[in-house]
């Protein structure tokens, strides 16, 4: 017998409700900015200002995505994201670059690394929570394949 719609639609808000971010951006004001947009729409968020914890958060708390800003500065975020896709334990998880220039370079340096997507800043706070769904939506399918 086929699910109901009501159902189909219950089970889909306990996968949202699931979904965690990990967000590492040095700038308190768009960290939390971008926690209380996501928490605001049924997400965990955790926040990281250090780019040296990115890997070790990630591979204890096991988000669903990781935004990673190009900003941080105690170590250079294409490696980072290289990291978490070495690693057997996170690279599963979508990776979103958060980019501070809209350069070719830049963009095309984060593709180059692993990065599932990209965003530039100034942010489109509800098309970046778009495509972080759509990267987790994507994940989900892979790893059920």
């Amino acid at each position: 017998m086929m699910p109901s719609v009501t159902e189909i639609q219950r089970g889909f808000q306990v996968d949202v409700l699931k979904n965690r971010i990990l967000i590492a951006d040095p700038n308190p004001d768009v960290s939390r900015a971008l926690q209380l947009y996501f928490e605001a729409n049924n997400h965990q968020v955790q926040i990281v200002e250090l780019a040296g914890d990115v890997l070790k958060i990630a591979r204890h708390w096991q988000p669903n995505a990781i935004l990673i800003s190009t900003e941080l500065a105690d170590k250079n975020p294409y490696r980072i994201c290289q990291e978490i896709l070495e690693d057997t334990l996170t690279a599963h998880i979508p990776i979103i670059m958060l980019l501070h220039l809209d350069e070719r370079w830049a963009r095309l340096e984060a593709l180059e690394v692993g990065a599932d997507d990209i965003v530039t800043k100034p942010i489109d706070i509800e098309e970046l929570r778009l495509r972080v769904e759509a990267a987790i939506r994507l994940s989900t399918l892979r790893v059920q394949v």
